[in-house]
């Protein structure tokens, strides 16, 4: 994903922050024709400047299925913003190929609310 500026004028600082992610890769078949997918889980790097927004890293591996797994060495999208002012990613992208099965995975997934325990004052009850 690249960086795109949407807003011309808008004016965006960023705070140190990471999020979370946990999704499921598309099914694929493997060597032996068993159609199966991979869990993914982990925790962005720090925001990086992207224009007048920013973007994570990801590097993760799925979990296993079948004595094999894939990595996903990734960028994220830019923020995109919810109506409360928190922020969310879009990812989408093909694993690696695992070693010893000629396959991969394609992805596609959001990340979760960056802070998500950090309430404000005025949205608590």
């Amino acid at each position: 994903m690249g960086c795109k500026e949407k807003k011309e004028n808008y004016e965006y600082k960023i705070k140190n922050h990471n999020h979370e992610f946990l999704s499921s890769t598309d099914y694929e078949k493997d060597d032996e024709c068993v159609e199966h997918n991979h869990r993914i889980a982990g925790v962005t790097g720090p925001p990086i400047k992207c224009g007048k927004s920013h973007v994570h890293k990801i590097d993760v591996l799925t979990d296993t299925f079948d004595d094999h797994f894939h990595k996903i060495c990734d960028t994220t999208g830019p923020a995109l913003f919810l109506k409360d002012g928190k922020h969310i990613h879009l990812l989408k992208g093909t694993t690696g190929v695992a070693d010893d099965n000629n396959h991969d995975h394609d992805y596609y997934f959001t990340t979760l609310i960056e802070d998500p325990s950090n309430v404000p004052e005025n949205k608590k009850c």
